[in-house]
C-alpha cells in the first residue's frame, strides 16, 4: 500500500469515527438522567363507538427527548401509556397513531395476510396522522374521536 491511499484510509477511519462519536454524544444528549414521565390515560371512539381493542401509539416529535409509548386499547375504549413497560409517556409534545386492525383466521396467520384498518389508515400512519397530545408533567387525559 502507498503513502496516498494509506493517507486516505487514515482520513476515512478518522471521520467515521467523530461521525460515530457526534451520534452518540447526541442521543446521550437527549438522554436524561431518568425519563421525564406523566400519567396519560384516555378513551379512544370510532364514529362514535367505543374501540375494544387496538392500540394507541405516542410517538416524540422534535424537541421532546425519548422513547415512543404505547397504550393497550381496554375492552371499554380505555387506555393508559406505557414507556419502557413503565406507566407513562414522555413529556412533550407527540403525534398520536391509534391502530385497530381485523382479526386474522388461522389460515390467513399461516399464509401470513396482512390484516387491514378498521379505522381510517391515517390514523394509523406517522406521517399522515393529524392526533398531536402534548403531554404534561403530572396526569393528562387524551379523549380520542376518530371519524
Amino acid at each position: 500500500m502507498n503513502r496516498r491511499s494509506s493517507g486516505w484510509s487514515v482520513l476515512y477511519w478518522t471521520a467515521g469515527c467523530s461521525l460515530v462519536t457526534v451520534a452518540l454524544l447526541s442521543a446521550v444528549g437527549c438522554e436524561q438522567s431518568g425519563l421525564n414521565l406523566a400519567t396519560v390515560r384516555g378513551t379512544v371512539k370510532y364514529q362514535g363507538k367505543a374501540l375494544n381493542r387496538g392500540s394507541v401509539v405516542f410517538t416524540p416529535e422534535a424537541g421532546t427527548c425519548g422513547p415512543q409509548a404505547v397504550g393497550m386499547i381496554q375492552p371499554d375504549g380505555t387506555f393508559e401509556m406505557r414507556t419502557n413497560n413503565v406507566s407513562g409517556a414522555v413529556v412533550g409534545k407527540h403525534k398520536v397513531t391509534v391502530i385497530l386492525r381485523r382479526i386474522l383466521t388461522p389460515d390467513e396467520e399461516k399464509r401470513l395476510v396482512v390484516p387491514e384498518s378498521l379505522v381510517p389508515v391515517k390514523y394509523a400512519r406517522e406521517e399522515e396522522t393529524p392526533l398531536r397530545f402534548e403531554v404534561k408533567p403530572g396526569s393528562n387525559e387524551l379523549p380520542l374521536e376518530l371519524i
